[in-house]
C-alpha cells in the first residue's frame, strides 16, 4: 500500500497557486486574510518560522492526477507577539491574527483608527504585469536635472566642437584657395610660354621680309652703277 502511494504521489502534476490576500490593522492586532477557493481546512498548513514569518501552504487535487498548490510566506512585524498568533479557516477565506505587544514592548502599536501599513509583501507578478509596471513607472519618473557642473561642461564641449568645426570649414577653404592658385600660376606659365614662343616667330616673320627688301636694294643699285 504504501509503494502505491508513494508511486501515485511521485506521478502527480502540480499546477502552482498564488492565492489573493490582503492586511487589515484592527484594534490591538493585524489581520491577515486569504482568499483559498477549493481548498478545505485538512489540506492547509499555517506555521511560524524562527525568521519571524507566518508561513501557509496547501494542496488539493483537481481531478485526473492533476494537483493545485501553493507556498506563501509573510514577514511578521516587530511588534507582533508570535506567541499569540492564531489562525482558522472561513468558508473559502484562511484569517489569521496576528496580535500586537503592549506598548513598551517590541515597538509602538499603531493608534485606533488610523491605517497601519503591514510590512511589504514580495508578490509574485506575470510578465506582463511587470512590463506594464515598469512602462508607467518610466511615464512618471521625472527626467533629473543636470547640476551647474555638468552644464558648464556641457557648454564647453559645444564650444570645443564649435570651435573644431570652425577650423574644418577654414582649413577647407585655405586648400580650396590654394588649389586655385595652384592653378592659375600653372596657366599663366603656360600663357608666358606661349607669349615667348609667338614673340619669336613674330620677329622671324619681320626680319625675313626686311633682309629681302635689303637685299633688292643692294641688287638695283650695283646696277645702276654698272649702267652707268
Amino acid at each position: 500500500m504504501e509503494r502505491k502511494s508513494d508511486n501515485a504521489t511521485a506521478n502527480r502534476i502540480y499546477d502552482e497557486f498564488d492565492p489573493i490576500f490582503n492586511w487589515k490593522t484592527e484594534q490591538g492586532f493585524e489581520t491577515l486574510t486569504i482568499y483559498l477557493p477549493g481548498f478545505r481546512k485538512e489540506q492547509l498548513k499555517v506555521q511560524v518560522t524562527t525568521t519571524r514569518k507566518v508561513r501557509v501552504m496547501g494542496e488539493r487535487p483537481a481531478g485526473a492526477n492533476k494537483w493545485i498548490r501553493f507556498r506563501k510566506e509573510f514577514p511578521i512585524q516587530a511588534n507582533i507577539d508570535v506567541d499569540s498568533i492564531g489562525a482558522k479557516f472561513e468558508g473559502a477565506n484562511l484569517v489569521v491574527k496576528l496580535p500586537r505587544l503592549p506598548m513598551g514592548r517590541g515597538g509602538q502599536t499603531s493608534p485606533i483608527g488610523t491605517t497601519a501599513k503591514p510590512p511589504p509583501v514580495p508578490k509574485e507578478t506575470s510578465t506582463k504585469e511587470k512590463e506594464a509596471g515598469v512602462e508607467k513607472h518610466a511615464e512618471k519618473a521625472p527626467l533629473p536635472k543636470p547640476s551647474r557642473e555638468e552644464e558648464t561642461k556641457r557648454a564647453e564641449k559645444e564650444k570645443a566642437l564649435k570651435a573644431t568645426e570652425k577650423e574644418n570649414v577654414c582649413d577647407g577653404v585655405k586648400q580650396d584657395y590654394r588649389s586655385k592658385v595652384n592653378a592659375y600660376k600653372e596657366n599663366l606659365g603656360g600663357y608666358v610660354a606661349l607669349m615667348k614662343n609667338n614673340q619669336r616667330a613674330i620677329t622671324l616673320g619681320m626680319v625675313a621680309p626686311a633682309a629681302a627688301v635689303l637685299l633688292l636694294s643692294l641688287g638695283f643699285y650695283a646696277g645702276q652703277m654698272f649702267t652707268s
